[in-house]
């Protein structure tokens, strides 16, 4: 007998979830992974007490909270972030963690335009939600978005940019034009290289419309953020576009000693501050007179310049030096290794293979097919690519620099995985191995291109920056064995030694290794900054180990072959403090500010020397100026002052 099957209901249809739901989805998943990170790298010791430039950033917005100057004359660096950060600051009281909490609000931005721009170029919502999801999970673009850092507040910007430049597509049409300009302007009062891109936009723009008109009103755009920077400057008395800290990076990138990489002035001490006032003393000691800001950035253009017409051979190597580096995987950071604080704070969220040479690979094969098949904006976006990563190479390389290229590069990479998944699905083996094999090749390249640096030698630079600022913090004891780890596993860092060494004759009193230590750091670097850095530090050695006298006459000798920067100086002046000479000591020390009016640690030294020589309104002038310097100077310094000032 058949029994007949009662017809189930029919189920209503599930709606699919909208590509733009999805999108906001993924940008929420970004900002939970970068609370997530922030949460992890609370116990960090820079996370409350940022040093170099975050710490430069802010202490800036602190001032600007606060309604105070930050700093005489014309901006050194593009002010638009710490100008957010100091909006930041206000609305949150300035906690670190709400100030790294509130950034994270930026990065999920940063995932949310991904898709809008990826959608703008591919036309279509499955490349652009896979761009999103690359963007939301890159441990770069995360670990960025937790330090007070240029990057946080450019990415976005740029994106937006961007993303408006391919909605107008260079059409005559003036107020898009201008829109897209100005926004590109806003990029550039953050990293004013951005404004590299502009003649180029401008001189497409006039080939594609045979008219000036959209052309004009980009440049206008352009100029309007920017014109009231330059009016600031002006009115500092020193009319630079926006900043002044062009020349010297160009000299940082470009000298007989320049790696490409490390972002140190030859012959300056390490330390921002000290490196900044060092590197103002020696434009000035070399033309003779006291320069503007802007003269000490055209000091710094001409040396480089000098330097590549002179030596042509070394110059095109070292671009092509630079250019490697720009393409290998590494993260070169120059304020505190990237992959190892990411490690120590989330290290689930470094191992997704979302990494430099993986989108780097998927970012080229996907630019071939949205070429071949002539998606709109392409060709633009690659304008942008090349631009920016020129703008690189002709200053030095840093993780912190090419981190805009990554949501672009993830732009052209979901381009390519659909493409593949597609291939893939349609059994189109052939068209799969054309986009696989070259991505996975461009990927290899970019791992060789990285060469030596990785691994040890990045553990020992990361596990020295957790000892330079636990020692700062005041654990000294714990910064120390940090340090002596860091030297242990990469003994032939010079500048590992250097710090391993300094701290090791000044809290642990064991001179005689520290001098073994340093003099061997000379030998590895000689020739280079890091090698008179040794030297430096061991004049301030001999004089703890009471052998001043073999103290003085070493500096004596480095300043007759002329290799005085400001740590000579000082090491010179305490030796004469030490040999009981403290007019002598004084006269150096008074001549060094003279030099660097704006270096705490010099008129400590002279607050000291004239405490020591009974002159007490000497003294106090002297300990107040470090007060006012605070914002320059290490919290010690200005503890040591304001006691002495109580007194």
């Amino acid at each position: 007998m058949w029994i007949r099957r009662r017809r189930s209901p029919r189920l209503a249809a599930v709606p699919r979830p909208r590509p733009h739901a999805i999108a906001l989805a993924i940008a929420t998943v970004a900002l939970a992974v970068r609370v997530a990170y922030v949460l992890g790298l609370r116990d960090h010791p820079l996370f409350d007490a940022p040093r170099m430039d975050a710490g430069y950033h802010l202490a800036w917005a602190e001032a600007l909270a606060r309604g105070e100057e930050f700093q005489d004359g014309p901006f050194f660096r593009a002010p638009l972030y710490p100008i957010v950060l100091a909006a930041l600051v206000k609305v949150t009281g300035g906690a670190a963690l709400a100030l790294r909490l509130a950034q994270a609000l930026f990065g999920a931005t940063t995932a949310y335009l991904t898709y809008r721009l990826t959608r703008r170029l591919a036309g279509e919502e499955a490349p652009a939600l896979v761009a999103a999801a690359l963007t939301a999970l890159s441990w770069v673009l995360v670990a960025f978005d937790a330090e007070l850092l240029i990057p946080t507040l450019l990415v976005p910007l740029l994106l937006l940019a961007l993303e408006r430049l391919l909605a107008w597509d260079l059409a005559d049409r003036p107020r898009q034009a201008a829109l897209v300009g100005a926004l590109f302007g806003l990029a550039a009062i953050a990293r004013p290289n951005v404004l590299l891109l502009m003649p180029v936009l401008f001189a497409w723009t006039v080939a594609r419309n045979r008219g000036l008109r959209a052309a004009l009103a980009l440049t206008a755009g352009t100029l309007a953020p920017v014109l009231p920077v330059t009016l600031h400057n002006a009115l500092e008395g020193d009319a630079a576009l926006v900043a002044t800290q062009a020349g010297v990076n160009l000299w940082i990138g470009n000298n007989p000693d320049s790696d490409g990489v490390t972002a140190i002035v030859p012959g300056t001490r390490d330390g921002w501050w000290e490196g900044y006032f060092d590197a103002i003393a020696l434009a000035e000691s070399a033309e003779g007179r006291e320069l503007a800001a802007t003269e000490v950035s055209a000091h710094y253009v001409g040396r480089a310049v000098d330097w590549m017409r002179e030596e042509p051979a070394a110059a095109a190597a070292l671009l092509a030096q630079k250019a490697r580096h720009l393409a290998g995987d590494r993260e070169l950071a120059n304020n505190q290794p990237l992959r190892f604080t990411a490690e120590r704070a989330a290290p689930w969220l470094v191992a997704i293979p979302i990494r430099w040479s993986v989108l780097l690979g998927l970012g080229v094969v996907g630019a071939a097919v949205a070429l071949r098949r002539r998606l709109a904006g392409a060709r633009l976006l690659l304008a942008f690519l090349g631009v920016y990563s020129i703008s690189i190479v002709l200053f030095f390389v840093a993780a912190r620099f090419r981190v805009p290229l990554v949501p672009v590069l993830a732009a052209f990479s979901g381009v390519a995985i659909v493409e593949a998944v597609r291939a893939a699905r349609s059994r189109r083996w052939a068209s799969l191995a054309a986009l696989v094999g070259p991505a996975a090749a461009v990927a290899a390249l970019s791992l060789q291109a990285s060469g030596p640096g990785g691994g040890p030698a990045e553990q020992a630079n990361g596990l020295a920056g957790l000892g330079r600022a636990e020692i700062a913090r005041g654990r000294t004891l714990t910064g120390l064995r940090l340090l002596e780890d860091a030297f242990r596993r990469d003994p032939r860092n010079p500048q590992i030694a250097t710090d391993f060494a300094a701290e090791l004759s000044r809290i642990a009193g064991e001179h005689a290794r520290a001098l073994d230590v340093l003099a061997r750091a000379a030998e590895v670097a000689r020739g280079t900054p890091f090698g008179q850095d040794a030297r430096s530090a061991a004049l301030v050695v001999l004089v703890e180990a009471g052998r001043a006298a073999e103290a003085l006459a070493a500096a004596d000798a480095m300043i007759a072959a002329g290799e005085a920067d400001g740590r000579v100086r000082i090491a010179r002046a305490q030796a004469l403090a030490a040999l009981r000479r403290p007019a002598e000591a004084r006269a150096e020390l008074e001549a060094l500010v003279r030099a660097q009016p704006d270096d705490p640690v010099g008129w400590l030294l002279l607050a000291r020397a004239a405490a020591g020589l009974g002159d007490a309104d000497a003294a106090r002038a002297a300990y107040a100026r470090v007060v006012q310097l605070e914002r320059f100077a290490p919290r010690g310094l200005v503890e040591e002052a304001r006691a002495a000032l109580e007194r």
